[in-house]
């Protein structure tokens, strides 16, 4: 049965055209939890969605799939998301559309996905455009400056970074996983493990269990929950004067941990790097990250 993962972590606690390297350049919103909004158009429906690259395919909300004139499928696919081998699961159903388009650009996709992710967003979020329709456009992602890039040819993404005024980028090759999203190779101390490259996470986590079995300490963190779900909260500890090297690059602080076991049952196998978290926004921003979909690379540029 096919597996699809959907990492939309939320930590409690218009269309333009201009001159980019030639490139459409749609607007996100990036909101105060620190998640990307974006417009997108299903079925002549446009609507407010959550940008997330750690989830396999694009989703609307089961309860909001009439304002798409869409029916609920029949067919059951399993979904992961953060949790154990339990509360990691979520019932997800394919469904059939007939248009989807986001700025100018449709996006050639017919099959996408219902469940009940997004509806920790609110009323207004119909649901998570995923990573499917990133790698179809072959978008980038400007995480600094929240926008996402449509390129027209190939030469417009070797123009974009040539338009960098100061240190060049360093572009770091990412994986794609079978279950369809990137993942980036990482440093933890002397442990050579993987990262989920996740924008619909507002910040990076690690696994708590990985993290205990490497030795390290972690604290327990006062009001902090990883929200999976509505009323389904998790308990957060943090990872404090932490390091992640990734490239020549070292990000230092604190990481939140949470329990990624149905991710990491679902994508691990014996005799590589493991899986054991997410690469969420805070240091992607960080990082200065423009995120390469269709060539399955980060470009990142540390001033």
């Amino acid at each position: 049965m096919k597996t699809l993962s959907f990492f939309v972590l939320t930590i409690w606690s218009s269309f333009s055209l201009l001159s980019h390297a030639q490139m459409q350049q749609v607007p996100l919103n990036k909101t105060s939890d620190g998640h990307f909004e974006i417009l997108a158009s299903i079925n002549g429906v446009e609507a407010i969605f959550v940008l997330d690259s750690g989830a396999t395919g694009t989703v609307i909300d089961t309860s909001k799939l009439s304002i798409f004139g869409i029916s609920k499928g029949q067919e059951i696919v399993n979904g992961v998301r953060v949790g154990d081998s339990k509360t990691g699961r979520i019932e997800t159903f394919p469904v059939e559309i007939a248009k989807f388009s986001i700025g100018k650009k449709p996006v050639d996709i017919k099959t996408i996905y219902s469940n009940n992710i997004s509806g920790q967003f609110g009323t207004k979020v119909m649901g998570i455009v995923g990573y499917d329709a990133l790698k179809t456009l072959k978008a980038l992602l400007d995480v600094k400056n929240s926008q996402l890039l449509i390129p027209e040819n190939t030469s417009d993404v070797l123009a974009l970074l040539d338009e960098s005024n100061g240190a060049a980028f360093e572009t770091i090759s990412l994986h794609q996983s079978e279950m369809g999203f990137n993942y980036i190779d990482i440093r933890l101390s002397e442990n050579h493990v993987r990262l989920l490259v996740d924008s619909g996470a507002s910040q990076t986590v690690l696994d708590q269990s990985t993290l205990t079995q490497f030795g390290f300490k972690l604290e327990n963190h006062p009001s902090a929950k990883s929200v999976i779900d509505e009323g389904v909260e998790l308990p957060m500890k943090v990872y404090k004067n932490g390091e992640i090297s990734l490239g020549s690059v070292t990000l230092k602080g604190d990481f939140f941990t949470s329990d990624f076991t149905a991710l990491m049952n679902a994508v691990n196998v014996d005799g590589e790097p493991q899986l054991i978290g997410i690469l969420g926004n805070q240091q992607l921003i960080q990082l200065n990250s423009i995120v390469d979909f269709g060539n399955a690379k980060l470009h990142i540029k540390n001033y």
